[in-house]
């Protein structure tokens, strides 16, 4: 088969197996891809549905159904569910067909100079824990030499992150974060040396475009960082020359580096348990080198997200991220990481959307590439209503990491707070196509099912993400709300029994209990506890205005008082 196929404005490209339309990425499961080509291969009969069912499940016993799947994704995926159909042809009792016209599409130019590319961890060799982290710290500063060479867009450290240890191949890898090319290596630690080497690879068919290694002794992690980046530039960037922000080395204590990685590696794994131990990495490593920058921002940015995540009252917690994040930006004025982090701690726990925007807007102009700051931005413009700008906001971010599970979900999330129910379940569905192990994007169907009356099905919604979570405090008071709400009170109620007895021994957001009494509909015990959801500076409240389950007490006097007296800043 023709390695790139046009129907309409459909092209599939086999060797980048993916399918586009009008230049924009149809995302499509591998058997839906597979039952594509299948079918495009074998265009101008009807192949048998025992014949399909040998090509897409080889070597295995399926029912029909499988395949009955397969054809429904893929007729919803090409926008084919009119009659007649208009690509796919079923053809009762024999089989399936390609019934359009189907021609050779332009083979895409070969690429001299790349227009995106993706550092992926390199692999750890080593029998030890601490390659896995010096690998990322590899990837990271061969992203940030790339990022300031300019002339091509970079996938960002967060979007990477999640392939270390994942086993992907690296042109898969590739062909995931939708990129020209990539970089692999891979970096070990033994004897006192430190070995690394790496390679450039086109995505589109494997060539090797540059390739090095070298070995140094391992307190030279540095010069390892910087050669490899140099040498990367040099292959990809065109009348790169270079400068003095390229081949700066970052002075620094080792161990200290060392410590800094483990603590940035720790936050990648986005649970509560490694930001704690990310927590104690750099708090290790400010202690051996109390000049370095990043470590307090890393720092700052861990104690926050335990405030965020409800695990530490955030009185405490963002006290501690403030000074971080503080010193930071005292330290280096110019490093756009402090300033976001000020700039999440006045959105979430001062409550002004506007100081927080100042900042956020100063880490942009430092990096305009900087996803979490613009992931921020678009969250303090929600809070003010300005759903169309933060929108644009998410967008970006997602153009720079198109696998950005948590940004997919606030794309729902924004169309929920506009009460745009429709949009923001359609939004969801999209996700769990892209990733259904997401626990935070059945936390939302359960919020959007609840507000379109299907009580039911966002009960199961809520209990998925409740076993994909693994955090059943954190989400009890959702729980308890989404119980309420399709009438189960006595389960509701036995919650918020819970999540008061385990108050009484560990922190638990007051938020918590205040939802599941709103999902009850008592609202005398609601603005109790949002009394003290204030009290402990909840980060939920920041949003309170905008989310949809107050417009059952939007018009209580009480509402409009507590606003008033708590959120006016937020205005």
């Amino acid at each position: 088969m023709n390695q790139r196929l046009r129907f309409g404005d459909y092209v599939l490209d086999s060797l980048l197996q993916r399918v586009t339309c009008a230049g924009a990425i149809v995302p499509l499961k591998p058997k839906t891809f597979d039952l594509l080509c299948v079918l495009l291969a074998n265009r101008g009969r009807v192949v048998p549905k025992e014949e399909l069912l040998d090509w897409l499940w080889p070597r295995q016993v399926v029912s029909e159904a499988n395949l009955s799947q397969a054809v429904y994704e893929l007729r919803r995926a090409l926008g084919d569910t009119a009659r007649p159909a208009r690509w796919i042809r079923n053809v009762p009792r024999r089989g399936y067909g390609f019934a359009g016209e189907v021609t050779p599409a332009e083979e895409a130019p070969e690429l001299r100079v790349p227009r995106s590319i993706a550092v992926l961890p390199f692999r750890s060799l080593g029998a030890t824990d601490d390659g896995a982290p010096l690998g990322l710290g590899v990837a990271d500063a061969i992203i940030t030499h790339l990022a300031r060479a300019g002339g091509m867009v970079v996938r960002p450290l967060s979007a990477v992150a999640r392939f270390a240890g994942a086993g992907l191949d690296a042109l898969s890898a590739g062909r995931r974060l939708e990129v020209d090319c990539v970089v692999e290596g891979t970096i070990q630690l033994a004897a006192g040396q430190l070995r690394a080497s790496g390679r450039l690879l086109r995505v589109a068919d494997g060539v090797c475009l540059w390739a090095d290694g070298l070995t140094l002794a391992a307190e030279d992690v540095f010069e390892v960082q910087d050669r490899l980046a140099a040498g990367v530039v040099a292959a990809t960037v065109q009348h790169s020359a270079p400068t003095a922000s390229q081949h700066r080395r970052e002075a620094g204590n080792p161990e200290a580096h060392s410590l800094y990685l483990k603590g940035r590696y720790c936050w990648h794994k986005w649970t509560p348990p490694a930001f704690f131990q990310a927590v104690e990495y750099l708090q290790q490593a400010i202690a051996l080198d109390p000049s370095h920058a990043p470590s307090h921002a890393f720092l700052a940015g861990a104690w926050s997200t335990l405030a965020i995540y409800g695990v530490l009252p955030p009185r405490e917690a963002f006290a501690a991220a403030r000074a971080a994040a503080s010193r930071a930006v005292e330290l280096a004025p110019a490093m756009s990481e402090g300033h976001e982090m000020v700039g999440a701690i006045q959105l979430f726990f001062d409550w002004e959307p506007a100081a927080a925007m100042r900042s956020l807007d100063r880490a942009i102009e430092l990096d305009p590439d900087s996803c979490n700051a613009r992931h921020l931005r678009a969250l303090a413009l929600a809070q003010g209503g300005r759903h169309a700008a933060a929108m644009a906001e998410l967008r970006r971010v997602l153009r720079a990491d198109p696998l950005s599970l948590i940004a997919h979900t606030d794309v729902g999330y924004l169309h929920y707070w506009n009460r745009n129910f429709d949009a923001a379940l359609a939004a969801s569905e999209a996700m769990l196509r892209l990733d259904a192990g997401f626990a935070h994007v059945h936390l939302l169907r359960a919020y959007v099912l609840s507000a379109l009356g299907r009580a039911a099905e966002a009960s199961e919604a809520m209990d998925r993400s409740l076993t994909l979570g693994g955090r059943p405090l954190m989400l009890s008071g959702d729980r308890a709300y989404i119980l309420g709400r399709a009438g189960d009170a006595a389960e509701a109620r036995s919650i918020i029994a819970a999540l008061q007895e385990e108050a009484r021994h560990h922190y638990v957001d007051p938020f918590a209990v205040a939802l599941g009494y709103l999902g009850l509909g008592e609202r005398d015990p609601f603005f109790a506890w949002l009394e003290r959801a204030a009290e402990n500076r909840s980060r939920d409240l920041v949003l309170l205005e905008v989310l949809p389950v107050m417009d059952a007490v939007r018009h209580d006097p009480r509402f409009a008082a507590f606003t008033d007296r708590h959120l006016l800043s937020s205005r």
